[in-house]
C-alpha cells in the first residue's frame, strides 16, 4: 500500500500568540481563529500573521469592546467567506496586508469585504477553469468557439458582432432575449457557456453545473434550441415533482418561441398522452417516459404517436443512470391466479417468525416440545414405540409420575405439554444424558440462557469426541419447549425450506378436514419449486426491515422508501419475490398478490435507446471510477464541469466520528443549538439536519424540541411541505430531514440568515456515495452565498463491511505513519476519522460499480433483449388474432406463459443466445398451443378466458369444450369453470340439461371448498406469526380476508339457490328460465355499498391527486368491489338466478316416467 501523506498543523506558534494577546479572556477570538486553521486552510503562520496585523488595528483603541467585536466581526466574515490567505481581496491585496494598510479605515476593510462577496468571474475566469477541471474532456478548439460565441452575445446582446458561420450567435442572442422577456433576468456567463458546448456537439455530453447555479435554464434553453431544428426534445427528471415544477417555470419561455411543450406525468387517458407527445418538447420524470414507451409499443395503445427518440436530456444524470439505472419500470398486468399463493405467503411467514437471532451469530428455531427433537434424532432398525422415551422420562423424573400411562389413554398434544410444562433444564439434561447412553444415534447439545443472558450449555462434554461433529445444539426455553440452534443462515434456510415443504399440499387432491396444510394449486407447484427458496430468503430479510427506514405504511399500503439516495417515497413501487407480501403479513394490512412481470424498461435500456443524443446535466458527477463507468454504458459521451459564476464559499467543519449513539445524539443536538444561538458577531443561522431514515429525523424532532421552537420536518413528499421548499428560512429555523431535502431541493434563506453564514447543513450519517453527500452540502452555499456543513456520524450506523474497510485502513495507516498518527489523532481527530470513513466508502463504492458492470447490467440487459423478442413474437399473435374473438385471451395468455417463463427458466448465466434460443422454442410450443385451441401452460384460468370469449361470441359448444378442458387439467380449483359451463348448459336446453346443469353446480359447490379454505389458511397462518388470538378480527388484513369469504359466501348461496331451483324442476317435470346479471349483483346492495362509512371515501375520490384517489381506493369500504373486481378476473363475468316454468303436460309426463319407473 502507498505510503499515506498526513499534514500536520503547528499550534504552538498561534496559540502562543493568541496568549500573548490581551484579549480579555475573550473565547470567541481563540474559536474563531482556530476554526480558519482548522476549516479554511490557513497554515498556523498565516493565522498568527493575520491575529498581529488585527490586534495591532486595536491595540491602540480606547473603545476596546467594541474594538474587539469589529474583530470577530472581521474574522467571521473571512471564515463566512472562504477567503484564503492568498485570496486577492481588494487592489491586489490579500486580506492581512488590507488590515496592515494603515491608509484603510476600519470601514473600508468591512466595505471591501462586503464588496467581495458580490463579485462575479469573467469570461477569462470561467474559461481558465474549465481547463483546470480534471472531468474537462473538451477540446481547444471547442473551447475558442463557445469562447467567441458568449463574448459576442455578452457584449452586445441584441446585435452580436464577428462571423457566425453557425448562427448560433444570432440563436443564443433569441434565446436569451427570450429567457430576459419571460423571466426578468438574463442567462449567466456560465449559463451560456453550458449551452454552447451542448450546442456545438455532435453526441451526447454530461455536463457538472454547481447546485443552485441554474441548471434548469440551461436545459430549457439547449431544449428550445434543438426543437427549433425540428427534433423531439425528451427532458427527464429524476422525480415527477421536479419535472411539474420545471415546466410551469418555463412554459412561457417556449410559448414565447412558439414551441409546444407539455408534460407527461399525471395522464393516465390514451388520449391526453398521444397529444402530449405531439409537442416539440416534453417533460416528464425517466418512469414515465418508460412506462409509456411500453404502453406503446407493448401494449398497442400507440401514445408516442411517430415521436422518435431524438435527443434526451437528463437532469440529475448521475442519480438516473447510476444510483437508478437498474430501476425497472412495469405496466401491471393482472394474473388472478397468484392469488392462490396468498396462504403460502402467510405459511412462510408464519414458519420464519419461529426463528430469532441470540447474539450476532446464532440463529434459534423452529420450536418444539424436547421430546419432538428426541424422537426425530431416534434411528434404530424395525418399529419403535415413542412410549419407551416417555416411560424413560418418568423414570428418572423429567415428567411426573402416571404420565406415561395418561398418554397411553390420550396421546393428544393437548395432553402431552400439560405433562412437560413444568420441566426443569438440569433435570431434562440428565434426561438427555440417559437418551444419548441408550441410543448411539443420539448426541444433543443441551443450551439454556443464565441470569446474566448468556447461552450456557448444560451437558457439556471433552472436545474432539469422535461424535462432537454430530451433536444437535438447542436452546431450552421453558414449558417443555427447545429451539434448534444455528451457527449459520444456510442451515436456518434449509430446514425452513423442509418445514415450509411438509406443509404443503397440491392438487388434484380431496380435502382433508382433520389436519391444517396448504393447498396449492398443481399448476403453481413448477413455480413454487424454483422459488420457494428465494422467498423463504426474502422472508428473513423482510423481517429484518424497518418501518420508518427502508419503508412506510401509507394509509393501508406498504410504500418503499428511497433512504439511502433521494429520500424519496416511491408511491409507484413494489418490492418483487414476497417481498412486499411478506412485509403486509408483518403489519397486518391489506394483502396483494404477486406481479408477474410481462413487460420492463431500465433506465439503462431507455436511455440507450437515443443513440448518442444523450445529454446530461447534474451537479454532482463523480469521481473518475463513476465518469469511466458511465462513458463505458453509453459510448461517445464526454464531460465537462462548469465553474460557479460566484466564487464557491461554502466549507466543511471538522467533523466527528464515535461509536457511542448517545454521545452522537448529543453532539448533533448541541451542534443545533449552538447555530440558532446568536452570538456577539452575528445573529441565529437556519439550520438543515439531514437523516438517514425517517426515524431517525423523527427522533431528532423530538430530541430537539424542547430548546428549539422552529422546527420543521421535511421526510415525506407525500405531504404537505410548501412551509419548506416554498419560503424563506429565518433565523433560528431548523430543517430535520432526509435525504429528501438533498437531490433537487432549493431552499431559500433569508438575507439575515446569509449574513450570520447562511445556512448550516448537518449531515447525520455517512452518505453512500460522495455525490449523495455533495448535493446535501449543495444545499447551501449556492449562487454565491455564504454556507457551511458538518458530517457527525456514528459507527454503529455503518454496515459491518465498512466498518472493517475503516479498520483496516487505520490499521495499515498506524503501521506506516505511527509517530505521525498519534500526534495528528491528538490534534485533529476528527478529520482523520472523518477520512478514514469516506476512504472506506469509496471501496465499497467502487467494489459497486464493478459489479454494476460486470454482473448487473449484463444481467438487466439481457431481459431486455429476450423481452424484445418476445414482443416481436407477440406481434404475430395480434397479427394472426387481430380479428377473432380470441384475441384478447389469447395475448393475455401468452403473456402470463412468458411472465412465468422468465420466472422459472430466466438463468443470468446462460448466454443470451442459448436463452434467445430457448424462449423462441418455448414461446413456439406455446403459440401452437394456441393455435390448437390449447392453453400454453396448465393454468386452468387460459381456459376460462377462451371459454368467455366464445360465449360472448355465442359459440357455446366450444365455450364448454374449453370449460371442460379447465376441469381436466385440476378439478379442485375449476368452481368458476364449471358455473360458466352450468349456464351454457342452461341457455342450450338440450336433452336432460337441468340434470347436466346440476351436476356442474354441486361439482362447483365442492370446489369453492378449496377457495374457502385458502382463506381460512391465510388467516390461520398469519395469526401464528403474530400474539394476536384467533377470534381477534380488526385488522386490515382480516377485513379484507373476511370479505373475500362474504364474496363467496355470496356466491355459493347463488349456487345453492339454483341448485334448489333445478332439483324440483327436475323433481316437477318443469323448466327454468336464465336470467344473467353483472357480476356486481352477486352481492346485496347493503353490501355493495355501505352507507354507514361508504360515503366519506367515494367523496375523497372526488381529487385530482391520483396517489390520494388510489389511496381512498384501498379503504375497507372498496373491499367489495375489488373482490368482485378479483372474480371478474378469474373468468366470472356475469351470475345468473333461475326462475322455475311448470306446464300441465310436464308435469303429467313426469308422473308417468315415474310410473313406468316403478314397473
Amino acid at each position: 500500500m502507498a505510503s499515506v501523506i498526513i499534514a500536520i498543523p503547528s499550534p504552538n506558534l498561534l496559540d502562543e500568540t493568541l496568549n500573548s494577546c490581551s484579549f480579555e479572556n475573550d473565547s470567541d477570538i481563540h474559536e474563531l481563529v482556530k476554526a480558519l486553521v482548522k476549516n479554511i486552510q490557513w497554515s498556523a503562520e498565516n493565522a498568527t500573521n493575520l491575529l498581529k496585523v488585527l490586534f495591532k488595528r486595536i491595540e491602540k483603541k480606547e473603545d476596546r469592546v467594541n474594538a474587539q467585536l469589529w474583530m470577530k466581526t472581521v474574522l467571521h466574515s473571512i471564515q463566512i467567506n472562504y477567503i484564503t490567505p492568498q485570496l486577492k481581496v481588494e487592489e491586489g491585496k490579500t486580506i492581512t496586508e488590507l488590515i496592515n494598510d494603515k491608509y484603510k479605515s476600519d470601514d473600508d476593510i468591512s466595505s471591501a469585504l462586503e464588496r467581495l462577496s458580490q463579485i462575479e468571474k469573467d469570461i477569462e475566469e470561467i474559461f481558465e477553469e474549465i481547463r483546470q477541471q480534471p472531468l474537462n474532456q473538451t477540446d481547444e478548439s471547442v473551447l475558442h468557439k463557445v469562447k467567441d460565441i458568449v463574448s459576442s452575445v455578452h457584449k452586445c446582446p441584441s446585435a452580436p458582432s464577428g462571423p457566425d458561420p453557425d448562427g448560433l450567435k444570432k440563436i443564443l442572442s433569441e434565446l436569451c432575449k427570450a429567457v430576459k422577456t419571460t423571466k426578468k433576468w438574463e442567462p449567466r456567463l456560465t449559463q451560456m457557456v453550458s449551452w454552447c458546448l451542448l450546442a456545438l456537439s455532435e453526441s451526447g455530453w454530461l455536463i457538472q453545473v454547481g447546485t443552485g447555479e441554474g441548471k434548469s435554464c440551461i436545459v430549457a434553453m439547449f431544449a428550445a434550441y434543438r426543437a427549433r431544428k425540428g427534433h423531439n426534445v425528451d427532458i427527464l427528471s429524476s422525480s415527477s415533482v421536479l419535472a411539474e415544477r420545471d415546466l410551469e417555470e418555463w412554459h412561457h419561455f417556449y410559448k414565447k418561441l412558439k414551441i409546444t411543450v407539455d408534460c407527461n406525468t399525471k395522464k393516465a387517458e390514451p388520449d391526453a398522452l398521444k397529444r402530449c407527445y405531439k409537442s416539440k418538447v416534453v417533460y416528464g420524470s425517466a418512469q414515465s417516459f418508460a412506462g409509456d414507451y411500453l404502453r406503446h409499443d407493448f401494449q398497442r395503445e400507440g401514445v408516442r404517436g411517430e415521436r422518435h427518440f431524438d435527443c434526451a436530456i437528463v437532469d440529475e444524470v448521475d442519480s438516473l443512470m447510476l444510483d437508478k439505472g437498474l430501476q425497472m419500470v412495469y405496466l401491471s398486468s393482472e394474473m388472478p391466479t397468484m392469488q392462490h399463493l396468498n396462504s403460502l405467503w402467510a405459511l412462510i411467514w408464519s414458519i420464519v417468525n419461529q426463528y430469532h437471532h441470540e447474539g450476532s451469530e446464532i440463529t434459534v428455531g423452529p420450536f418444539t416440545t424436547f421430546f419432538h427433537v428426541i424422537l426425530k434424532h431416534i434411528h434404530v432398525d424395525g418399529d419403535f414405540d415413542k412410549f419407551t422415551i416417555f416411560q424413560m422420562a418418568e423414570d428418572i423424573g423429567t415428567i411426573p409420575k402416571g404420565s406415561v400411562a395418561d398418554l397411553r389413554r390420550n396421546s393428544d398434544d393437548e395432553v402431552l405439554l400439560t405433562k412437560i410444562k413444568n420441566v426443569d433444564a438440569h433435570l431434562l439434561a440428565k434426561f438427555m444424558e440417559t437418551v444419548e447412553n441408550t441410543f448411539p444415534s443420539c448426541h444433543f447439545a443441551l443450551h439454556i440462557k443464565n441470569d446474566k443472558g448468556e447461552l450456557e450449555e448444560l451437558n457439556t462434554r471433552e472436545q474432539g469426541g469422535e461424535n462432537d461433529k454430530q451433536r444437535v445444539p438447542f436452546l431450552y426455553v421453558n414449558s417443555g419447549f427447545c429451539g434448534y440452534m444455528h451457527s449459520n443462515m444456510e442451515t436456518v434456510f434449509i430446514t425452513a425450506e423442509e418445514i415450509i415443504k411438509a406443509n404443503l399440499t397440491f392438487t388434484p387432491c380431496n380435502i382433508n378436514q382433520n389436519i391444517i396444510t396448504c393447498y396449492i394449486p398443481g399448476f403453481l407447484r413448477e413455480l413454487i419449486n424454483s422459488k420457494l427458496r428465494v422467498w423463504i430468503e426474502n422472508a428473513f430479510h423482510a423481517k429484518t426491515m424497518t418501518l420508518g427506514h427502508e419503508y412506510i405504511l401509507e394509509g393501508d399500503e406498504i410504500v418503499p422508501v428511497d433512504y439511502s439516495c433521494t429520500g424519496v417515497v416511491e408511491n409507484n413501487m413494489k418490492w418483487s419475490d414476497g417481498v412486499q407480501q411478506f412485509l403486509e403479513l408483518k403489519h397486518e394490512t391489506k394483502m396483494s398478490n404477486m406481479s408477474v412481470i410481462t413487460n420492463f424498461m431500465s433506465n439503462v435500456g431507455l436511455f440507450q435507446k437515443y443513440q448518442g443524443q444523450l445529454y446530461g446535466i447534474t451537479g454532482t458527477l463523480g469521481n473518475q471510477l463513476e465518469i469511466e463507468t458511465l462513458q463505458k454504458l453509453y459510448t461517445g459521451i464526454k464531460t465537462c464541469e462548469i465553474p460557479t459564476f460566484k466564487r464557491r464559499k461554502l466549507f466543511e467543519i471538522e467533523g466527528l466520528v464515535t461509536g457511542d449513539e448517545e454521545e452522537w445524539k448529543q453532539k448533533i443536538c448541541s451542534v443545533v443549538e449552538s447555530q440558532i444561538i446568536p452570538t456577539s458577531y452575528r445573529s441565529p443561522r437556519a439550520v438543515l439536519v439531514i437523516c438517514e431514515t425517517i426515524n431517525r429525523a423523527e427522533a431528532f424532532c423530538a430530541a430537539l424540541g424542547p430548546n428549539v421552537p422552529n422546527i420543521k420536518p421535511y421526510t415525506n413528499n407525500n405531504k404537505d411541505n410548501t412551509s419548506v421548499t416554498k419560503q424563506n428560512l429565518k433565523a433560528g429555523d431548523v430543517i430535520v430531514a432526509t435525504n429528501l431535502a438533498g437531490r433537487g431541493t432549493d431552499l431559500k434563506v433569508s438575507n439575515e440568515v446569509n449574513n450570520a453564514g447562511g445556512m448550516f447543513v448537518l449531515q447525520t450519517f455517512l452518505p453512500e456515495n460522495a455525490r449523495v453527500e455533495k448535493q446535501a452540502f449543495g444545499r447551501t452555499g449556492r449562487q454565491g452565498n455564504p454556507g457551511s456543513s458538518q458530517l457527525i456520524i456514528c459507527t454503529n450506523h455503518m454496515s459491518e463491511t465498512l466498518k472493517n474497510i475503516m479498520t483496516q485502513l487505520c490499521s495499515l495507516i498506524q503501521k506506516e505513519e505511527e509517530d505521525h498518527v498519534m500526534q495528528y489523532n491528538s490534534t485533529r481527530a476528527g478529520t482523520f476519522q472523518i477520512n478514514m470513513a469516506k476512504k472506506s466508502r469509496d471501496i465499497v463504492v467502487s467494489n459497486k460499480l464493478y459489479q454494476y458492470l460486470k454482473n448487473h447490467v449484463p444481467k438487466l440487459l439481457k431481459k431486455e433483449e429476450l423481452f424484445s423478442d418476445y414482443v416481436k413474437l407477440l406481434e404475430d399473435v395480434h397479427t394472426t388474432y387481430n380479428d377473432s374473438k380470441l384475441h384478447g385471451s389469447l395475448v393475455s395468455s401468452l403473456n402470463e406463459t412468458w411472465g412465468m417463463w422468465l420466472l422459472m427458466s430466466f438463468n443470468e448465466k446462460d448466454s443470451t443466445e442459448d436463452l434467445k434460443t430457448k424462449l423462441q422454442t418455448d414461446m413456439q410450443k406455446a403459440k401452437q398451443r394456441l393455435d390448437n385451441r390449447l392453453a400454453p401452460t396448465s393454468i386452468t384460468h387460459h381456459y376460462v378466458l377462451f371459454g368467455n370469449a366464445l360465449r360472448s361470441s355465442d359459440n357455446l359448444s366450444e365455450s364448454s369444450d374449453s370449460y371442460t378442458k379447465a376441469m381436466q387439467e385440476d378439478r379442485c380449483w375449476v368452481a368458476i369453470a364449471l358455473y360458466n359451463r352450468a349456464l351454457n348448459t342452461l341457455k342450450r336446453k338440450d336433452s336432460n340439461y337441468i340434470t347436466g346443469a346440476l351436476e356442474d353446480l354441486e361439482n362447483a359447490v365442492e370446489s369453492l371448498e378449496f377457495y374457502q379454505n385458502l382463506i381460512v389458511n391465510t388467516i390461520v397462518y398469519s395469526k401464528l406469526a403474530t400474539t394476536t388470538p384467533l377470534t381477534v378480527t380488526n385488522n386490515r388484513l382480516d377485513k379484507q380476508l373476511t370479505t373475500r369469504r362474504q364474496v363467496l359466501e355470496c356466491l355459493k348461496d347463488n349456487i345453492n339457490e339454483a341448485i334448489g331451483k333445478l332439483k324440483r324442476a327436475r323433481d316437477m317435470g318443469g323448466n327454468v328460465s336464465v336470467d344473467e346479471k353483472l357480476i356486481f349483483f352477486l352481492v346485496p346492495i347493503y353490501c355493495l355499498i355501505p352507507l354507514e362509512d361508504f360515503g366519506q371515501p367515494v367523496i375523497r375520490l372526488l381529487t385530482s391527486d391520483v396517489r390520494k384517489r388510489q389511496q381512498h381506493l384501498n379503504h375497507s369500504s372498496f373491499d367489495i368491489l375489488k373482490e368482485l373486481q378479483a372474480l371478474q378476473c378469474l373468468g366470472m363475468t356475469v351470475v345468473f338466478t333461475l326462475d322455475t316454468v311448470f306446464s300441465l303436460g310436464g308435469f303429467l309426463s313426469k308422473i308417468l316416467k315415474l310410473k313406468l319407473q316403478s314397473k
